[in-house]
């Protein structure tokens, strides 16, 4: 018990540090093109073969977990970080970044595999409340990572206009940090007689996401929300820049909104109360509709303090969606799952997250290849609408539904059964 109770301590502490690279996600691009004299089009090319190599890394990462366990798991992802930053810090060729990026994957693979198993197995499997500490204490974690993101936002850019390089090794320090924090963590062991002869595999973990209805319909749901993210991450500052917006404005709306998030997702309790089983088609819709909302209103004549308005209320909206996301999609995929399966469905969700960032990503490009932002963003807010609402009604009747409603096959890792 002090074991489980340590690691639920710890959690919340160690997730906000370790989620991203504070302070230097949000001048990378700048730092690549400007320090390293990388062009625009090979910094497109960098982030292609990340997302191409999180696919490659997540059964080598579950076989990794399962072969030296959760925790060590996540202190590895946590140290092939610091290579990472040390590699990008000191490289000066393309295929020397091109590498790093392939650490990176893996260490981020490793992570989101390994942190939230540690989290579930810590919350003793007989509580009837499960489920709702884990969005608790998944919540709690979140949010200070927002608010964290949200101070270097600010500070990134002042300090990189002091030196390029005091991004980096803010964020090194802090990986840093999260390597000792890791350590401190607690492997849970499942007892003995539960351990014997009852590992599952990679291949039956992916074919009982691929048939139980409700964890392949939560599967589809989130890459379809994730994939739709992923693009806005690059439309939504696009966007600004194209109202000829200074960029000292962005960094501080964006801040402001990552606040936003870091308050949803500490709050997501409140809208699943009022939501419940609806709670996921309605922060869907609405991440759909402000979309098109927030590109809709450049497209008409309107000044452009009302247009500003707008959309950054639109933003607001979308990135209470996200908050809510990130704790609520986890939250649901734990459930009904144990130590057999659990870092293998977070697996499978990271790959099915990857491949869609990469197909919706490839699609927004192609969109701007096309036409202008405004344009491009108006019509993937359509798509994304459509196919959010196509996904909600393949969902319905296969999640939501009281325990008492599954079947037996989608139970069967119930931790509590």
């Amino acid at each position: 018990m002090k074991n489980e109770e340590k690691n639920l301590r710890l959690y919340p502490k160690y997730r906000p540090l370790s989620r991203d690279f504070l302070f230097f996600y949000t001048i990378n691009v700048l730092f690549l093109t400007q320090i390293k004299k990388i062009d625009m089009a090979s910094v497109v090319l960098i982030d292609t073969f990340y997302a191409l190599f999180i696919i490659l890394c997540q059964i080598p990462a579950t076989l990794i977990i399962e072969k030296i366990g959760r925790k060590r798991g996540v202190v590895l992802g946590n140290i092939c970080n610091a290579i990472y930053l040390i590699m990008v810090i000191n490289s000066t060729k393309l295929i020397q970044f091109i590498i790093a990026e392939l650490i990176c994957a893996l260490a981020f693979s490793l992570k989101d595999i390994g942190e939230p198993s540690i989290l579930h197995e810590s919350i003793i499997s007989s509580a009837v409340e499960k489920s709702n500490i884990f969005a608790k204490i998944q919540g709690n974690a979140v949010s200070g990572y927002y608010l964290l993101s949200a101070v270097s936002l600010i500070l990134s850019g002042f300090l990189y206009e002091i030196n390029g390089y005091i991004p980096l090794f803010l964020s090194l320090g802090i990986v840093i940090i999260t390597i000792l924090m890791s350590t401190r963590f607690e492997e849970i062991n499942v007892p003995n007689d539960e351990q014997k002869n009852e590992e599952t595999s990679i291949k039956e973990a992916i074919k009982f996401s691929i048939k139980s209805k409700r964890c392949r319909s939560l599967l589809i749901y989130s890459a379809v929300f994730y994939g739709v993210i992923s693009v806005l991450a690059t439309y939504e500052i696009s966007l600004l820049e194209n109202l000829g917006l200074a960029s000292k404005y962005i960094g501080i709306s964006f801040a402001v909104l990552n606040i936003v998030s870091a308050i949803s997702s500490r709050k997501q309790y409140l809208f699943q109360k009022k939501f419940k089983n609806r709670t996921l088609s309605v922060i869907g819709i609405f991440l759909s509709l402000s979309i098109i909302a927030s590109s809709g209103i450049t497209l008409l004549e309107f000044n452009l303090p009302i247009v500003l308005i707008i959309i950054f209320s639109m933003y607001i909206i979308k990135y209470i969606a996200v908050g809510l996301y990130n704790v609520l999609l986890i939250k649901y995929l734990s459930n009904f799952t144990n130590s057999k399966i659990d870092t293998k469905i977070f697996a499978v969700n990271s790959f099915a997250n990857s491949i869609t960032s990469v197909v919706l990503g490839l699609f927004a490009s192609k969109l701007l290849k096309l036409m202008p932002i405004t344009n491009a963003m108006f019509t993937f807010g359509i798509f994304s609408l459509v196919v959010m609402i196509i996904t909600l009604i393949y969902m319905k009747n296969k999640v939501g539904l009281e325990p008492n409603k599954y079947s037996s096959y989608e139970l069967k890792y119930d931790s509590k059964s």
